[in-house]
């Protein structure tokens, strides 16, 4: 299985991340190449099957919820660049070392006009710095007999060049501002860190309710369609409503090309719903109590529905909300295996009053091939 988790990251590395419709074709081509190697490792052993698609799909789960944690974090911290950083601190420096680092301006030299034997040097040639020692003490202002006879001494000006201890001053303080950024852009990266919990597990960073390990089937994700999506899950506590089970059998309404069968066998009590189109005629209508959309109006609450495909079977299929006076909640798009799961949808309506009961409307088959789904039940956790 890691093999499958490096090749995951290893394409989100190289795709636009961000995006959620990408991060679900990603995890979608991981789960469709964990059954091409079944199929050509010849395993048909259910039991080796279901385990082999649990871990794939806890490892989704891990990396989706890392994925998110990260956007989160990039969106509500602003980051500092290093660049801005050090542009900032060289314009700091500029500003420090402006008077100190100005360049004097030596006077205007006016050398003494040479003779015409001075090897075609003329004025300029008066001017060559001496190489061998100083220039000796001028007596009266003039040059000396010997210098004016050679004419290879500059004049002492009487001026003392400290431009190279101003260069050497200059060189410490960029040094000290290099040093000053990086250290700057060292304390930003870990103050950022420590601030987004980046050094935690996601266990520890997720503040919901605590779940066991869990399957992700939804390939609804934030910014597809609008529709954010939770994943599965097992086990409820107290806090959930369960609004439907397979005893409520005269809630259940199918249309014209779906059928909804109850079971009660060593699957457990349960509604077989099969539509034969992927349009509403294949839709199957299961009645919401209006004393149960009052308690979600105003609110974002999750809505649960326990759900397996038939054995050996997979099927992908659609949950639309129709709660009257609330609204809807869109479509959302699951697919479901040959073992019971938890789908999780977040809903969210405005504070107003329902009037009357609504219906969750459910497509088994969203392809239309007429696959089934066993409907064991539905929960909502009303303001969470």
């Amino acid at each position: 299985m890691s093999g499958l988790e490096t090749a995951i990251r290893n394409a989100l590395e190289r795709s636009e991340r961000s995006n959620a419709e990408i991060r679900a074709r990603i995890y979608q081509s991981a789960r469709q190449a964990l059954e091409n190697g079944l199929k050509k490792q010849e395993i048909e052993d259910p039991e080796v099957i279901a385990r082999q698609r649990h871990r794939l799909e806890a490892v989704i789960h891990a990396i989706e919820t890392e994925e998110r944690a990260a956007l989160k974090a990039r969106a509500a911290t602003p980051v500092v660049s290093l660049a801005e950083v050090k542009s900032k601190a060289d314009a700091a420096a500029q500003v420090a070392a402006g008077p100190a680092a100005t360049v004097r301006q030596e006077p205007s030299l006016q050398p003494e006009a040479r003779p015409a034997g001075d090897g075609g040097l003329g004025a300029l040639g008066a001017l060559r710095p001496e190489r061998d020692g100083p220039t000796p003490p001028v007596n009266g202002g003039g040059k000396s007999a010997e210098a004016a006879r050679s004419g290879t001494a500059a004049p002492d000006l009487g001026v003392t060049d400290k431009r190279p201890r101003k260069r050497r001053r200059g060189r410490l303080l960029s040094f000290v501002m290099v040093v000053a950024t990086l250290a700057a852009a060292v304390g930003a990266g870990v103050w950022w860190v420590q601030t987004n919990d980046l050094l935690k597990s996601p266990a520890e960073r997720d503040t919901n309710v605590a779940n066991p390990p869990a399957v992700v089937e939804s390939e609804d994700f934030p910014g597809a369609a609008g529709l954010p999506t939770l994943g599965a899950q097992e086990g409820f506590s107290d806090d959930w409503i369960e609004i439907f089970t397979p005893a409520n059998a005269a809630a259940v309404r199918p249309g014209t090309r779906a059928t909804a069968e109850p079971f009660d066998d060593d699957g457990g009590e349960r509604i077989r719903l099969a539509s034969a189109a992927g349009s509403k005629e294949g839709e199957v209508a299961i009645d919401i109590p209006a004393d149960v959309l009052a308690q979600l109006s105003g609110k974002s609450s999750t809505l649960a529905l326990s759900v397996r495909a038939l054995p050996g079977k997979t099927t992908e299929f659609s949950v639309e909300c129709d709660f009257g006076a609330l609204g809807a909640c869109g479509r959302h798009r699951f697919t479901a295996h040959d073992e019971r799961v938890d789908m999780l949808f977040k809903i969210s309506f405005e504070d107003r009053a329902p009037g009357s009961s609504g219906k969750l409307l459910i497509n088994s088959d969203v392809s239309g091939d007429g696959n089934s789904l066993d409907l064991y039940a539905i929960r909502v956790l009303p303001g969470q």
